[in-house]
């Protein structure tokens, strides 16, 4: 037995010891009887430890957002997943991890109705966005059950299904309820694993914890956007990434070179596809022929990175790029290829164009929407900002910003009036190192990030990026 084989097989022992619930809400919580006892299962914690394999089984150790070293962005080794087929040829049942998006890292058979599969994020410590997607078929109709395990994580994606996958998010769909059961840990408290039953044809299954939209996607898309719009609308590759992939730039305006600019980013992490759900209509709002998209084209230019990290994206990471590295936190130091060009580009068009820019808004995914605002630290006023070169930060310059940000965010709540606009608010820091923090410190642009959460209605995701890019388009040409 290898190595994997063994420690998956420890895996299989360890998960009888959780609290199993179902996924659907009406079905009360129920435990489990294992069958193991409490002196077995730590052995078995004991085995993984030696084998340098961390679980997240236990209750008392927290999944922190930022976890410890993510702002040290200098290069990270990271675990590249092997590409291949799976194959269970006794049993007929294949899987495979060989598409882009796809991340499968081991896979054991219990039986020939049940597997246990073991998926690792790319390096750790790491934040808790444990993606995974594969595809699976049998060489004849048979349900199987199929449990997944995480190391360095646990479970936080229900399911994606698709047999005609395509970037049209309604060619997936969400695995039934009752086909999914997640386990919790023994305090009931953290999903540990899931087990998904799987009906398994000669026809491809795609199972993925979001539908799947690559790089390819963000091309073609991109494409098809310069080629609908070649009067306003140039695509362009900006640099490349880590791995040589194209960073895709798309320049959309009929304004003068130095036009104000709004800012648009998207997917430094590669799981949050909820994000990009919201960025596609919002710029496809943006490009539209209406009467407001043309008047607001006339007057300001658009700079948007629909992909910043493709290398991550396409390998199934978690979180970070080919070298290890959370992009959202390096918009301080700079150390990353990804980060660093958009920097310069954004950079080049201040000083050499003296471009103002109107308002910057980076996409993204978390569990629930909400958008992250900053704000002047509590205390000070505007008479504070000459006493020190730090205070300066906090002028009421910096206030205005604000209030910009405030304002399209209450004007979308007032469209949506079923939905909450939550905010999050933080202080201005004069070393924060995401994007929307270097927007505001550094370029002077209103900045915010707009996080879909990961089980929000699609349509309503869709019709927020049409609303809220509306009411922005509306607020700067009135200004």
């Amino acid at each position: 037995m290898n190595k994997i084989t063994y420690i998956i097989s420890l895996l299989l022992t360890l998960s009888g010891c959780a609290t199993v619930r179902q996924t659907s809400s009406s079905v009360s919580s129920s435990t489990v009887e294992s069958g193991i006892s409490r002196e077995n299962a730590e052995k078995t914690r004991v085995i993984l430890r030696e084998n340098a394999m961390r679980l997240s089984t236990d209750a008392t150790r927290a999944f922190s957002y930022d976890p410890p070293g993510s702002l040290v962005t200098t290069d990270k080794p990271i675990e590249t997943q092997t590409k291949q087929i799976f194959a269970f040829s006794d049993a007929g049942v294949f899987f495979s991890n060989k598409h882009d998006g796809a991340r499968l890292n081991a896979i054991q058979k219990v039986n020939d109705s049940s597997y246990i599969a073991l998926i690792s994020p790319e390096n750790a410590p790491v934040n808790f966005s444990p993606w995974y997607g594969f595809t699976a078929w049998s060489s004849k109709p048979r349900t199987i059950s199929l449990t997944l395990t995480y190391r360095d994580g646990g479970q936080r994606y229900i399911p994606k299904l698709s047999l005609k996958p395509s970037a049209d998010a309604a060619s997936w769909k969400k695995i039934d309820s009752s086909a999914f059961t997640q386990h919790f840990d023994s305090a009931g408290r953290r999903v540990t694993s899931a087990t998904m039953r799987l009906a398994l044809t000669k026809d491809t299954l795609w199972v993925s914890a979001q539908e799947l939209f690559t790089s390819r996607d963000f091309e073609a898309w991109a494409s098809s956007l310069a080629r609908t719009n070649p009067a306003f609308v140039r695509k362009s590759v900006l640099g490349q990434s880590s791995l040589g992939k194209p960073i895709i730039r798309i320049d959309i305006s009929e304004a003068p070179p130095n036009a104000p600019c709004v800012i648009i980013v998207s997917r430094q992490h590669p799981p949050e596809h909820t994000g990009t759900l919201a960025l596609l209509p919002f710029v496809e709002t943006l490009c539209a022929n209406t009467a407001l998209a043309k008047e607001f084209r006339q007057k300001y230019r658009v700079f948007l990175v629909p992909c910043v990290n493709p290398d991550g994206v396409d390998a199934g990471h978690w979180r970070h790029n080919a070298h290890g590295i959370d992009l959202n936190r390096d918009w301080f130091n700079f150390n990353q290829p990804e980060t660093r060009m958009i920097r310069d580009a954004l950079l080049k068009m201040r000083d050499s164009l003296k471009t103002n820019f109107a308002f910057g808004i980076d996409f993204h995914t978390t569990q629930h929407d909400v958008f992250y605002t900053l704000s002047n630290p509590s205390g000070l006023t505007a008479e504070d900002s000459t006493k020190t070169e730090l205070m300066q930060l906090f002028t009421k310059e910096a206030e205005i910003r604000s209030k910009t940000v405030q304002t399209w965010l209450e004007r979308t709540q007032k469209l949506f009036p079923t939905y909450q606009v939550l905010i999050d608010d933080s202080p201005r820091t004069p070393t924060g190192a995401t994007s929307a923090r270097w927007f505001d410190r550094i370029l002077l642009a209103p900045a915010v990030t707009y996080e879909a959460g990961d089980d929000t209605d699609r349509e309503l995701i869709k019709q927020i990026g049409v609303g809220s890019a509306n009411v922005l388009m509306e607020m700067l040409l009135k200004k």
